[in-house]
């Protein structure tokens, strides 16, 4: 009995990985099924900065497609450097199935569920399917933030560090889960905030003292106030904040920032509010979605967000249904990604229609939408009536 059980337990986690591998074969142009050749072109970028780590090289001015992380997420690329393309593109497509079925899990899911619910997520969800044809973290930093703070089954029977230091460590490879820390912070769990903001210092400092060089290049920029926006900011899947202000006006500027800034707000006071009121769950979800609105670039794949907002809010049946629906709605919208379907490149956004803008924008609205609506709903009968259960 036990080795059938463990026979039915690969069975159910190989379809998932299986699925992947199909996805990674022919989600991006180029690639192919058989012989299987993927085409991961940010997996190749990943690998090239690794490569030049390990050689002394800068890899924030390598030809081809440019690196626009911290330093310290450049040493992480370095064991994939190391090993063939197509053994780096499994074990990348192995991890994020794997990360991603951690994500279900802590949210309720197991055994031939989690399977089928991982399975369809890597084959329909639009933001999981293009993160692993491209070969890209998106799935990785979220998992980095549910798994740390999210209420939940937990594979392991204990923690390894305090709350807090995935989040921290994910904010030095990418700054968005930032928004989570902060998060975290002003909702009272002051401690997992203070770890997150130690840990990320920890990491960065280990970026300074093992490629020093680059670090100072990094933060220098950033410090004054690059922010690495390029001409791609206008391009129809940055489905950000400044994405929809460049679209709608025709260039970038500090009023786009300024509107990006204020969403952070929105977003932490709704996280906040919707915490207090016993809601844990979707708070680190709304966090979570704040991060991507208010980041100057967040392509459409970035998005993977939505899957852990859709079972959190298909969960959640106390909450008021004129919000629930809206929300899932919104990740229905995001896992289908119609915008995707118009003209795109070449600056072909700023002529589009009245009709084309609204497509290709009405997503962030509806996120920013989530977000008031969440402040709304934890001022009215329903936070009180929650709020007084939860004390």
């Amino acid at each position: 009995m036990e080795v059938r059980r463990k026979a039915s337990m690969a069975g159910l986690a190989l379809v998932p990985v299986l699925a992947a591998l199909y996805v990674g074969g022919t989600q991006i142009p180029g690639g192919a099924l058989w012989p299987w050749n993927p085409g991961m072109i940010d997996l190749e970028v990943y690998r090239r900065t690794g490569t030049l780590v390990l050689s002394g090289g800068d890899f924030f001015n390598a030809e081809g497609l440019p690196w626009i992380y911290p330093p310290f997420a450049a040493l992480l690329t370095v064991p994939f450097a190391w090993v063939p393309f197509g053994v780096a593109a499994v074990a990348w497509l192995v991890l994020s199935v794997a990360a991603l079925a951690a994500v279900l899990y802590r949210l309720g899911m197991t055994t031939w569920r989690l399977s089928l619910a991982t399975t369809l997520c890597v084959l329909v969800v639009e933001p999981v399917r293009e993160t692993l044809g491209f070969g890209q973290l998106a799935i990785f930093l979220v998992a980095a933030a549910v798994l740390d703070s999210m209420p939940g089954p937990r594979v392991l029977p204990r923690r390894v560090l305090g709350e807090g230091w995935l989040t921290g460590v994910a904010t030095a490879v990418k700054l968005t889960p930032a928004v989570v820390a902060a998060y975290n912070f002003f909702a009272g769990r002051r401690k997992p905030g203070l770890v997150a903001f130690a840990s990320f210092l920890v990491a960065t400092g280990l970026g300074f003292a093992l490629l020093p060089a680059a670090s100072i290049h990094y933060w220098g920029k950033l410090a004054m106030g690059d922010t690495g926006m390029n001409s791609g900011i206008v391009y129809a899947t940055n489905q950000s904040i400044m994405g929809v202000w460049t679209r709608l006006l025709g260039y970038t500027g500090r009023g786009g920032l300024l509107l990006s800034g204020l969403v952070v707000v929105l977003g932490i006071v709704a996280a906040v509010a919707v915490h207090r009121r016993g809601e844990v769950p979707l708070a680190i979800c709304l966090a979570g979605v704040t991060s991507l609105l208010a980041s100057p670039i967040s392509w459409s794949h970035h998005y993977v967000w939505i899957v852990p907002l859709g079972v959190v809010l298909w969960q959640a049946r106390d909450l008021p249904a004129w919000y629930r629906w809206f929300g899932l709605a919104y990740v229905a919208w995001g896992a289908v990604a119609p915008f995707k379907w118009l003209p795109r490149g070449d600056d072909v956004e700023l002529t589009y229609a009245w009709w084309q803008q609204l497509v290709d924008n009405i997503g962030v609205f509806a996120g920013v939408g989530l977000l008031v609506g969440a402040v709304v709903i934890s001022r009215g009968a329903w936070g009180r009536r929650v709020g007084e259960l939860a004390a």
